[in-house]
């Protein structure tokens, strides 16, 4: 608290998450390893829960928007409970779990992850896919090659992401 000219105690606003780890951290290689393999493992829940929850709902209906909002919200539930799910493994193997430094791991990683997602993932996928579909014309190998490059220069930058925030933040994911 702040003691202004007026002599009254004033509030200052401190952002909640910053001082939780000192600025000198270092990332093992153990954390990283584990950090990329949450990833990866969300990647696959969100592989399982778009053709999941799309062939679901295309039994109730043909209609192909609805089909594809389902796949779309399917890839981020899947995406979401795998990765948290695998965190929690990780964390509680390391002895080192509480819901307080799981929120905070949730707060500093899903803004990154949805900000790189819309900028970086789907444009990237959109792009490549289009670009290799009119020299291959081959639909699935088309894809999964947009889909593999989308995912891997996803996976680079939020490690520059994570890199960062540990060396300026002291926070490591």
């Amino acid at each position: 608290m702040d003691v202004r000219s007026t002599g009254e105690p004033q509030r200052r606003y401190e952002w909640p998450f910053l001082h939780t780890v000192p600025v000198t951290t270092k990332i093992s290689r153990k954390s990283t390893l584990n950090f990329n393999k949450e990833i990866v493992v969300g990647e696959i829940g969100a592989l399982i829960g778009a053709p999941l929850l799309s062939f679901i709902v295309s039994r109730f209906t043909s209609h192909p928007r609805s089909v594809s909002i389902a796949a779309v919200v399917g890839a981020a539930i899947g995406a979401c409970t795998s990765w948290l799910a695998m965190r929690i493994r990780d964390r509680g193997k390391e002895r080192n779990f509480s819901a307080r430094n799981l929120a905070h791991d949730i707060a500093y990683f899903t803004p990154a992850a949805l900000l790189l997602t819309v900028t970086v993932y789907y444009p990237t996928l959109y792009v490549l896919s289009g670009d290799l579909l009119h020299v291959e014309h081959r639909v699935l190998r088309s894809v999964i090659i947009s889909q593999l490059a989308a995912f891997l220069l996803f996976l680079l930058l939020i490690n520059v992401y994570r890199y960062l925030l540990a060396k300026f933040v002291g926070k490591v994911l």
